[in-house]
């Protein structure tokens, strides 16, 4: 299973969007539309899709809801 780590939240100048989270992926390639499943330090399981790239090696993932603030700097696996 491929892995990842959560680097950011997208942001504007003023807001913060904690549903959308920017994924370092761990290998190069086409990540577009896989599942991203983020483990919560209770053992909850929040999943989200690659939305589309951001920049030159990292994802836009979008999640149901808001990630914790935890979730920053926190391993992520993609689904195949």
């Amino acid at each position: 299973m491929k892995k990842g780590r959560i680097t950011a939240f997208r942001q504007s100048r003023r807001v913060v969007h904690p549903r959308y989270a920017v994924v370092k992926p761990c290998d190069s390639g086409d990540y577009t539309g896989r599942k991203v499943v983020y483990v919560t330090p209770t053992g909850r399981r929040i999943t989200g899709k690659v939305w589309k790239k951001h920049g030159s090696s990292a994802l836009l993932v979008r999640f149901p809801r808001g990630l914790p603030g935890q979730a920053l700097g926190a391993e992520v696996s993609f689904l195949p």
